[in-house]
Order: structure tokens, then sequence, then C-alpha cells
């Protein structure tokens, strides 16, 4: 057995890789999904699949953005005073 294959990360995705193509497979049916808009009978029908694709593309898209926003630099005027003020000498001792 390759080294890589007992690293409980690749044991983990590996469980999660198989578990999302089964869900995926077992509801490509084509059952659909009734989504009332209005209560006067505005309905919009989707497939099952489309719902749980769609559902997965929003997720990653959701969690690229928020990655995104929480690794931006903030904006504090901490930060930008910082950057102005002269630097100050560095000490060649090390601890």
């Amino acid at each position: 057995m390759p080294a890589f294959a007992k690293n409980p990360k690749f044991i983990i995705g590996t469980i999660v890789v198989l578990w999302v193509a089964y869900v995926i497979w077992a509801n490509f049916q084509p059952k659909t999904v009734d989504f009332y808009l209005l209560p006067f009978g505005v309905i919009v029908q989707f497939k099952l699949s489309t719902v749980i694709v769609g559902a997965a593309i929003f997720g990653a898209v959701a969690t690229i953005v928020v990655q995104w926003l929480w690794r931006r630099p903030s904006n504090s005027s901490s930060a930008a005073t910082a950057t102005l003020s002269p630097s100050v000498p560095k000490s060649s001792t090390v601890a």
C-alpha cells in the first residue's frame, strides 16, 4: 500500500468524494422539486440533480467569497500609520 494512502487526510477525502458521488448518482432520477413562489399557484419545477448541483456551486462560490473577505487587508488607520512611520532599526542579536 502506498504511503499516501495511509494518510488520514487522504482517507477522509476519499470517503467524502465517494459519498458525494453516491449522493449525486442516487439522486439523478427524473424526480422534480416544486418551488412555490407565490400562494396563487406560481410553481417552478427543477430536477433534483439540478438542485443538488446548484447548491454545490453556490456553496463553493460562497466559500471563496468568504475566504476572500476574510483575508483581504483591513482599511484601519493603524495599519496606514504603521506603514508611513519611519522604520525602527532592527537588532542584530538573535534571541
